[in-house]
C-alpha cells in the first residue's frame, strides 16, 4: 500500500496542498482527478521526488518513508511518466531509455547488444516501431509519448506515476497502452492515472481520488465512475449546468457568411478542402489526427500559404502573407500547444494578457503599468483565472489556467473570426466548460468561432456544425439536426457512403 497524508505544500502565496491525502494499493489504477490547478500534479511530484513537501506523510506497506529527490523515489520502487516529457531531445531511443540502466558486461564495459535486445523486446510490448537509434527529438510526439511510458514501465516499478501520458497518443495506441496497463495491474503494479478525459478513466481505472484547491474531497470506487455530473460537482464544488450547442446560435448558419473557402490545397495534407463559416456560429472541424486540420487552419492565418484555392473574408477574396496581416483584420488565433505557439512563460501574467491589444495597435507607442494591469486585472476576474500576482510569470500557473488566459487575451480585443485549433487539450473538465461558456457567449455577440478538436465529446457539445476531414477533404458535414456520435465516428473513418460526403 502507497499512501500520502496529510501533505501540505506552499509556493510562496500560492497553497498548492492543503492536507492532501492519496491511497492506492498493488494491483489496482486508481485515477487522480481535479481541476487544473487543484494540487494533483503537486502530490504526483512528490511521490515522484520532483516537489519537497512543508509536512505530511508518505507510507509504503504501513512504514513512514522520506521522499526528497527523485533518487529517492525510484528506489523506493516508484516510476513516473509526465505529459511534459522527461526524455532527452538529443539522445537516442535506446540511449534514453537505458540512461542510469545499462548492462554491464566483462571487464565493466557496456554490453551494447544485450541493451538493444532489452529496448528491442521493450517496444514489442507497446507496438512502438522506430529507429533506436533515432534521436527522440526526430520523432513523433505520440512515439516520445509512448517512450516515455516505456522508460518508467522498463524500471519495473512498484508504483507507476502516469501524468495526461495520453494526450498525444492516437486510439489505437491508447487502447495498446491501456492493454499493457491492465496486464501490469494484474501482477500487483499499483498505478495512478492522471487525465481530463473521463471516457479513459470509466474504462481503465478500478477507483478515484478527487481534489480541489489542493485538497482532496473525495474518493469514488468504481460503479461511480460514469457519473461526470457528480465529478464535475466534487471537482469544483457547484452542479454542472445543462447547456446546448444547438440552441439559437444554429440560426446563425442561415446568415450571411463571414469565411468562405474553396478548393484549398497544401501538399500534403490538404488537398481540396471547401467549407462556409457564418457569422455568430461555431464552427466545428473534426477528423483523425494528421487529416489537415492543423494545416487548414494555419492556411487562414497565414502561416502557411496556398498551392491553390481562395480563401474569401468579410466578401472579398483575401491571402494574408504573415499571421500579422490576419490579426490586423479582425481573426485571433487560440492553439492547444500553448508551451510552444501562445505562452510567453518567463513574461509576466499581465503581460502575456495584454499582449493580444498590443498586436492589433498601433506601432511605437507607450504603454504604461498601469494599464497593463488594470486590463490584466480586469480579465483575470472576469475568466477566473486563478493567480498568485499579477506580475508572476505566466509558467507559474497551472495548464487550465494558462489556456484561460490564452483565450482571455483574444476574447478581449474581440476578434470578427477567432481559429482555435485543439484549444482544451490537456484541460480539465471544470476549465473546459468554462472555456466552452465563454466561446458561446462570444458567438451570441456575433463573433464567428472555428474550432478544431481532436475530442469528440468537445465538438458535439460545443458545435452548431461540423465538418469531417478525411485525407484532407471534407468527408461531411454534419449539422444540428443529424449530428451524433456514431455519425462523426464512420465519417472520421471514412465509412459513410459517398453520396452523403458534403463538400461545403
Amino acid at each position: 500500500m502507497f499512501e500520502m497524508r496529510g501533505i501540505t505544500k506552499d509556493f510562496d502565496a500560492v497553497k498548492a496542498l492543503k492536507g492532501a491525502s492519496l491511497s492506492v494499493r498493488p494491483g489496482e489504477i486508481r485515477s487522480l482527478l481535479g481541476a487544473n490547478g487543484s494540487g494533483k500534479s503537486t502530490l504526483v511530484k512528490v511521490l515522484a521526488g520532483l516537489v519537497k513537501p512543508d509536512g505530511g506523510e508518505v507510507f509504503i506497506d504501513g512504514k513512514p518513508v522520506r521522499i526528497r529527490t527523485s533518487y529517492d523515489s525510484k528506489q523506493l520502487g516508484i516510476a513516473t511518466a509526465f505529459q511534459d516529457l522527461s526524455l532527452i531531445p538529443t539522445m537516442t531511443v535506446i540511449d534514453n531509455i537505458k540512461l542510469n540502466k545499462e548492462t554491464v558486461g566483462h571487464f565493466g564495459t557496456i554490453d551494447v547488444k544485450k541493451d538493444r535486445r532489452d529496448v528491442e523486446e521493450l517496444l514489442k510490448l507497446f507496438r512502438v516501431r522506430c529507429d533506436l537509434d533515432a534521436y527522440a527529438q526526430t520523432l513523433m510526439p505520440s512515439t516520445q509519448s509512448m517512450l516515455e511510458v516505456a522508460k518508467a514501465v522498463y524500471a519495473k516499478p512498484r508504483l507507476l506515476l502516469l501524468d495526461e501520458v495520453t494526450a498525444t497518443l492516437h486510439h489505437d495506441e491508447i487502447e495498446g497502452l491501456f492493454e499493457l496497463l491492465r496486464k501490469l495491474r494484474d501482477e500487483g503494479t499499483a498505478i495512478v492515472y492522471v487525465t481530463h478525459r473521463m471516457k479513459e478513466v470509466a474504462k481503465l481505472c478500478d477507483s478515484a481520488t478527487i481534489m480541489r484547491n489542493g485538497e482532496t474531497v473525495a474518493e469514488l470506487a468504481r460503479d461511480e465512475l460514469n457519473d461526470l455530473d457528480g465529478i464535475v460537482y466534487h471537482m469544483t464544488g457547484k452542479v454542472p449546468d445543462k447547456a446546448k450547442a444547438c440552441g439559437a446560435q444554429a440560426a446563425a448558419a442561415e446568415g450571411e457568411a463571414l469565411l468562405e473557402v474553396s478548393g484549398l490545397k497544401y501538399s500534403p495534407k490538404v488537398r481540396d478542402l471547401s467549407l462556409t463559416a457564418y457569422k455568430g456560429e461555431i464552427l466545428g472541424i473534426g477528423g483523425l489526427d494528421g487529416q489537415g486540420q492543423s494545416e487548414f487552419i494555419r492556411l487562414l492565418l497565414g502561416e502557411f500559404q496556398p498551392e491553390a484555392g481562395a480563401i474569401r473574408y468579410r466578401g472579398k477574396e483575401v491571402r494574408f502573407r504573415r499571421p500579422a496581416e490576419a490579426v490586423e483584420n479582425g481573426i485571433g488565433f487560440i492553439s492547444g500547444e500553448r508551451n510552444r505557439e501562445a505562452i510567453f512563460p518567463l513574461r509576466t501574467i499581465a503581460e502575456n494578457l495584454f499582449v493580444g491589444r498590443t498586436a492589433t495597435g498601433g506601432l511605437f507607442k507607450f504603454i504604461g503599468n498601469r494599464r497593463v494591469n488594470g486590463f490584466a486585472r480586469e480579465a483575470v476576474e472576469k475568466y477566473n483565472i486563478k493567480v498568485g500576482e499579477l506580475e508572476d510569470p505566466a509558467s507559474s500557473l497551472s495548464g487550465g489556467n494558462q489556456q484561460k488566459l490564452i483565450v482571455a487575451r483574444w476574447i478581449a480585443v474581440m476578434p470578427e473570426l477567432l481559429l482555435l485549433d485543439d484549444p482544451t487539450k490537456g484541460v480539465d473538465i471544470a476549465s473546459r466548460r468554462e472555456i466552452h461558456q465563454i466561446l458561446r457567449q462570444c458567438a451570441q455577440k456575433g463573433m464567428t468561432v472555428v474550432v478544431s478538436s481532436s475530442d469528440n465529446d468537445e465538438l458535439m457539445d460545443l458545435a452548431d456544425r461540423i465538418y469531417v476531414f478525411y485525407e484532407g477533404r471534407v468527408q461531411a458535414l454534419l449539422s444540428c439536426e443529424d449530428k451524433t456520435q456514431e455519425r462523426l465516428v464512420a465519417e472520421m473513418m471514412g465509412f459513410a457512403e459517398k453520396e452523403e460526403r458534403a463538400n461545403g
